[in-house]
């Protein structure tokens, strides 16, 4: 006997959706939507400045970027933030190698720039692979003999601190008195005693010649005035203290008294000019 109504019982299909429906709800507050990751790359080449200015380095690298919508954050120009993002990184790197380290910058800028980090203040996150660093023939070349330049004049001013502490030490320690010169030159000839006593008036000549005060420079003074008050002060702070020298007359008497008092005392020009150019500041 056939029903008077439709039958509208589920099939098997049917049945099966409604237990899922009973054993998992479909409430939409226990749902999270997560916007998808959006993912880009773009090659870049450009040059990367050294330790040295005017001597850069050859940076070709991939920057991979992508946004994280999630953040809330913007901006408008995401591919030029994360290129200069990462640019920034590898400049702060780059600035204090030499250009003949080429090779190992690269392996540390690969290093460090594969690192995704987050733009700050935007939602984009970069980080750089197949990063390549190169130079310039000439420019390597140029970065040899700046190197050798240095080398050279550090080895010029170790030469002149040696002699001048010898002299310091002649003239404040030994030709003092005829007697500890008398002492110093036998200690050093064997102990001679007759070629001493030959020797004696020509020692105390030199005492008196050593004792004599010739008109000096005035920085030559203001420096020995600051070395007789400090003593015990050791070569590497006496160079430190030249430094402050230089920046105070800098900063009272104006770069021409600074450059002066650095070129009479021997202070390299390149240190001169960054320890005694003027400013508006303290000392």
């Amino acid at each position: 006997m056939s029903r008077p109504w439709p039958d509208f019982r589920p099939g098997p299909l049917g049945a099966l959706k409604a237990w899922w429906r009973r054993r998992v709800p479909g409430r939409a507050e226990d749902i999270t939507f997560v916007p998808p990751v959006s993912s880009h790359q773009q090659e870049f080449e450009t040059p990367l400045p050294s330790a040295v200015y005017g001597l850069d380095f050859n940076l070709k690298l991939t920057i991979v970027w992508r946004l994280d919508l999630a953040t809330g954050l913007r901006h408008n120009a995401p591919r030029s933030a994360a290129i200069h993002h990462v640019l920034q990184r590898a400049k702060e790197i780059s600035g204090k190698a030499m250009l003949v380290h080429h090779a190992a910058l690269q392996v540390q800028l690969a290093d460090e720039l594969a690192t995704e980090r987050q733009v700050p203040g935007t939602h984009i996150w970069a980080r750089a692979e197949g990063v390549k660093v190169s130079t310039n023939d000439d420019d390597l070349e140029m970065a040899r003999k700046h190197i050798a330049l240095l080398r050279n004049s550090t080895l010029k001013l170790a030469e002149r601190d040696v002699e001048r502490a010898e002299i310091r030490y002649l003239r404040d320690e030994v030709l003092t008195d005829v007697g500890t010169a008398t002492i110093w030159w036998l200690q050093r000839n064997g102990y001679q005693v007759e070629e001493a006593v030959k020797l004696s008036s020509h020692l105390a000549e030199l005492v008196q010649i050593a004792q004599q005060q010739p008109a000096k420079h005035w920085a030559e003074s203001l420096v020995s005035s600051v070395e007789r008050a400090l003593p015990e002060l050791e070569d590497a702070h006496r160079k430190d203290l030249k430094q402050h020298l230089v920046k105070a007359l800098s900063v009272y008497g104006g770069s021409r008294v600074a450059a002066e008092f650095a070129d009479r005392i021997g202070l390299p020009a390149g240190e001169q000019h960054a320890n005694g150019q003027h400013t508006n500041g303290h000392v």
